[in-house]
């Protein structure tokens, strides 16, 4: 007897049963991190700039709780998916494959996550810092904020594509448990798949935080100068972002490579 026969002779499905939950783990366990790094980085710089400018404080708090709403996207997208992991039939995973599937969902989600969240929690840090130096830039400064927010949320998005994508795999058709090579090297695909867009996001969207971040600062110290400022980001937003393109490209590479059972 081999050794997935063995395994499911012993309670194979109640082992894969347990993919699920731990992948719903990892999903809201990892998202939980940035939020809670760059929305507590935002409200930190808004106690220093309320302290600078009390007179603007109003001002300044709702700037910073919109900057944290924002930063909490990444993680909400985590919640989603581990509420979408937790609640799966156990009766649809069929095979160890799709067990590795929604591992690789959770890993991707979760990992993904955090650098949104942290690069966003980093503009709107600077954005809360900025009006409170300069309380008559709020207006094109809060604008500044939600461009790079929005730009440092990207790869969480495209982690999220990925992980509904491995999510909803199935493992692919004509699954053989018997055949351990070929097992292990389909799930070995989903499994890379989502560690490479999960891992791949972080560093750009930790970029275009700071790209954000010091766009924030220079439309509030030079405000007449904030449509050349913006477009900088711009530019320099889709730059940072092409790595987290290159690892879509691999991780979907690697879905269809288990899709295909080769």
């Amino acid at each position: 007897m081999g050794i997935w026969e063995q395994l499911w002779a012993t309670g194979g499905q109640d082992l894969l049963e347990t993919c699920q939950y731990v992948a719903g783990g990892l999903s809201v366990g990892f998202a939980a991190i940035g939020p809670g790094v760059g929305e507590g980085y935002t409200a930190g710089k808004a106690v220093a700039a309320i302290a600078r400018q009390p007179a603007v404080a109003g001002a300044i708090l709702r700037t910073m709780l919109i900057g944290q709403a924002i930063s909490e996207t990444s993680g909400i997208l985590g919640l989603v998916l581990a509420f979408l992991l937790i609640m799966r039939d156990p009766a649809a995973i069929a095979n160890w494959v799709a067990g590795a599937g929604l591992l690789a969902s959770g890993l991707c989600m979760g990992l993904a996550a955090i650098g949104s969240a942290v690069g966003a929690g980093l503009v709107s840090a600077e954005a809360v810092e900025g009006i409170g130096r300069m309380p008559e830039t709020q207006s094109r400064v809060t604008l500044t904020m939600l461009i790079g927010q929005a730009l440092a949320q990207n790869t969480s998005i495209l982690g999220f594509v990925v992980a509904m994508l491995l999510f909803s795999s199935g493992g692919g058709a004509g699954v053989d448990i018997t055949d351990w090579a070929g097992t292990v090297g389909r799930a070995g695909a989903l499994l890379g798949g989502g560690i490479a867009m999960g891992i791949g996001a972080f560093g750009p969207a930790l970029g275009i935080g700071f790209v954000g971040s010091r766009a924030c600062a220079g439309v509030a110290q030079n405000a007449k100068h904030a449509g050349a400022i913006q477009r900088t980001m711009f530019v320099g937003a889709a730059v940072s972002e092409s790595t987290a393109i290159y690892s879509l490209v691999v991780a979907l590479i690697l879905y269809a490579v288990a899709m295909a059972g080769s």
